[in-house]
């Protein structure tokens, strides 16, 4: 026999060994494990696949000590200390906290008429304590210390490990320590890698400072009491003894144990018991005794003491299935450690006793619920509730607006549900939309978002879950509001716009609820419905402006920034004027100004109607002037100006007429009948004059001179003869109206022709 050592101990079968047949196997038929460590058996397992014509199929495995055979899951001694699962065909069994010797066979059933088959022969499992072994060597004051096994031989480890008082001994990893002589100091041993399996401390002599403690593990029913005991050794009489737990804050001076709950029974020499009343699963913890003796001196082991692991009594369901819209369950009560004392176990159903033992099948509708509890001496231990859940809800601790940036708790509830005696597992779950996956969030019974954002905007919905079933909750959708933000402004098209165009102006913003939009141009409310465009079909240059827009809910508003529109267009039918006039007479000149409306502004060429182009002028602020000087007849005709820009261009034509040159003298200033009568004498007066003076300067000149004169043309040359005239006219109330006319010489002539005498006409004033 070999032996395995440690927490686990492993146990594999050889699927090699097996073929299409009935058959199973194990690799080690015996084994040894070491008092509270763990055991994991393993097995594999064959069948045919079909057999008189039928598929067969497995039903059911278990592993089972005794007949008949009987799942180990459901036997009193190991509730809650055993696992079971399989992997296809290869199946294991882990035993937490082994604790006895005995045999374990696997089984499986299918559903072929042979039933089950169990693999054979079964597992021998063999529980064994670690000991120190002291032998007087045969040098003189030496011992040889072995750390041997109980029950198994030969001993197979590799390492140990040698403690001194609880202290690790450095460097010795044999079987075999040889040590002097010691009277004071304990010794104990555990195998390398499984140190927390320290064997009983041991004295080379027959008393030295020890503590040997009764039961390494103590399984205790919550509400219950529990004496945890053990023995002492001292070289000298001892003076007082504690009791600690070893999980204290500060383990270097574990606090003694002060809680009413908590008594020392009258001891006698050598053994202590510290007893625990309503034990709770706060109490669970690893409890140490130490003591001090002459001068005050403390001695207290480092060793393993006693573990104390406090469980509540529960409910495992075994099987469910539905039947008629009721559940029918098979459960077992259990708890999650092996007591000392044999347990018995008693039903209720919704409060009301209906068996006792360890399995029931009940018949259960929604809302029922089941207890079981076990009932000691003088205690009752009764297990959490377990329901048959009703479909939960989801409630909202705020019941308005949900806006964002508040905290937000949903709370998933059961109508009618006592929630501090049951056990139920929840589960938080959001979906945003059809097509995205559904995230899970938490694993509370509330659901605490405690500073809620738009992207929070959901459906959510809970789920309870416990061994009979899953409910799920209705879904709440989460609508998170708030006022607009990140609002923008744009213009399409966005670049050039020209008249005649489709433009649209879109304000966009984000905001729950949706926003309405109120639209401005220069600062002036337009007359449109509230939506976030704004559009022209055919724009025009009118339309041209500073726009923005704002955007509000019932949460807020905000306003966009501003955007100018700018409507280019053709230049319009150019506008000529004329200055002075389009009528000119011959020599004279004329400004003519062509003006168009255009954007962007507009270029202008001059042109006559004959195609022929005269001139091009760009002016700023399109305006274009062009200046025709000393006119001939021939300047007559159609003038064209031509406006021209990047969109277009447009032209106006304007007549000019060029009139000849003839004589005629207007007198413009008239005082009633007489003023008419006096200019017209002065005229003929003047004119006799002019022909006499014209006679008279022919004879004395050289050269002969022009027989009239160009209309308001000056000669140039200086032998050409220039007459002046001067004409003045004066008015009296009662005497005649006089005019004086001078010849008018050349002006090289003025100073020799000075003696010459002035000649007068008298003109009576007409009454």
């Amino acid at each position: 026999m070999s032996l395995k050592t440690g927490f686990v101990v492993l146990l594999l079968c050889v699927p090699g060994l097996l073929g299409d047949e009935w058959a199973g196997a194990y690799t080690e038929k015996e084994i040894c494990a070491i008092k509270g460590s763990t055991v994991k058996l393993q097995c594999s397992f064959t069948f045919p696949p079909t057999e008189d014509g039928r598929d067969i199929k497995v039903k059911e495995t278990f592993w089972f000590t005794k007949y008949p055979e009987e799942d180990l899951r459901l036997d009193p001694q190991y509730f809650g200390g055993v696992q079971s699962e399989c992997h296809g065909n290869n199946c294991s069994l882990t035993i937490a906290d082994v604790r006895w010797s005995d045999e374990y066979t696997f089984r499986f059933t299918t559903n072929h008429s042979k039933g089950g088959f169990n693999v054979t022969p079964a597992v021998k499992v063999t529980v064994t304590d670690l000991k120190v072994q002291v032998t007087e060597s045969r040098f003189r004051n030496m011992y040889d210390l072995k750390c041997v096994s109980s029950t198994c031989s030969p001993w197979s480890p590799s390492s140990y490990v040698w403690y001194k008082n609880g202290e690790e001994i450095p460097n010795e990893k044999s079987q075999l320590y040889k040590r002097g002589y010691d009277y004071i100091n304990s010794y104990s041993c555990a195998v390398r890698g499984h140190e927390q399996d320290v064997s009983p401390p041991e004295c080379m002599y027959w008393s030295c400072n020890k503590v040997v403690y009764y039961k390494r593990h103590i399984c205790a029913i919550q509400g219950s009491s529990v004496d945890i005991s053990c023995e002492y050794t001292s070289y000298v009489n001892t003076q007082t003894q504690f009791w600690f737990r070893t999980d204290s804050s500060d383990p270097g001076n574990p606090s003694i144990i002060e809680d009413p709950r908590y008594e020392l029974p009258s001891e006698t020499s050598g053994k202590s018991t510290l007893r625990i009343n309503d034990v709770r699963q706060s109490d669970s913890a690893e409890y140490r005794f130490k003591f001090t003796f002459s001068y005050n001196f403390e001695w207290r082991s480092i060793s393993p003491g006693s573990t104390l692991t406090v469980t509540a009594v529960q409910v495992q369901v075994m099987s469910v299935r539905v039947e008629d819209s009721h559940l029918v369950a098979q459960m077992l009560c259990h708890t999650s450690c092996f007591p000392e004392a044999p347990l018995s176990f008693v039903w209720h159903h919704n409060g009301a006793y209906i068996n006792q033992g360890t399995i029931i099948e009940v018949t259960l509708s929604p809302g029922d619920y089941i207890t079981c509890a076990t009932q000691q001496v003088n205690d009752v231990t009764t297990s959490p509730v377990l329901y048959v859940l009703k479909r939960p809800s989801v409630s909202l601790n705020d019941t308005g607006d949900i806006l964002e940036g508040r905290p937000l708790t949903l709370t998933c509830y059961i109508e009618n549900f006592d929630y501090s005696s049951a056990t139920v597992d929840y589960c938080w779950y959001k979906k945003k939309n059809v097509s995205s996956d559904d995230e899970v969030l938490s694993n509370d019974r509330q659901l605490v978002l405690p500073s809620i954002k738009s992207s929070d905007s959901a459906e959510y919905w809970c789920t309870v879950e416990n061994q009979l079933g899953k409910k799920t909750s209705e879904p709440v959708f989460i609508d998170v509001q708030y006022p607009p933000r990140s609002l923008s402004l744009s213009v399409s098209p966005s670049r050039v716009i020209v008249e005649g165009q489709s433009v649209n102006l879109t304000c966009s913003s984000k905001a729950n609820p949706a926003a309405s939009y109120t639209w401005y141009k220069d600062r002036q409310t337009l007359p449109q419905t509230l939506q976030e465009h704004y559009s022209f079909t055919s724009i025009h240059p009118e339309d041209a402006g500073t726009f923005h827009c704002m955007s509000e809910n019932k949460h807020g508003r905000v306003t966009s920034s501003s955007v100018f529109i700018d409507v280019q267009y053709a230049p319009r039918l150019p506008v000529i004027s004329a200055a002075p006039s389009s009528e000119a007479s011959q020599g004279s000149s004329v400004w003519l100004t062509c003006s168009s409306d255009a954007n962007p502004q507009a270029k202008y060429s001059w042109w006559k109607r004959s195609e022929e182009q005269i001139g091009v002028k760009d002016l700023h602020r399109a305006s274009a002037t062009f200046n025709l000087t000393d006119l001939g007849l021939e300047a007559s005709g159609d003038y064209v100006c031509v406006a021209t820009s990047s969109r277009g261009s447009s032209n106006s034509s304007v007549r000019l007429q060029v009139k000849a040159c003839s004589w005629s003298v207007t007198m413009a200033t008239t005082v009633g009948s007489v003023a008419g009568l006096v200019l017209v004498l002065v005229v003929l007066v003047l004119t006799a004059f002019l022909v006499w003076r014209k006679k008279r300067s022919s004879k004395e000149s050289r050269a002969k001179s022009s027989a009239g004169a160009d209309c308001g043309e000056a000669s140039t040359r200086e032998q050409k003869e220039v007459v002046y005239s001067q004409v003045h006219f004066t008015t009296s109330s009662e005497g005649p109206v006089y005019a004086n006319i001078t010849p008018a010489m050349p002006r090289r002539h003025l100073v020799e022709e000075s003696e010459d005498g002035v000649e007068y006409a008298t003109v009576r004033k007409a009454r």
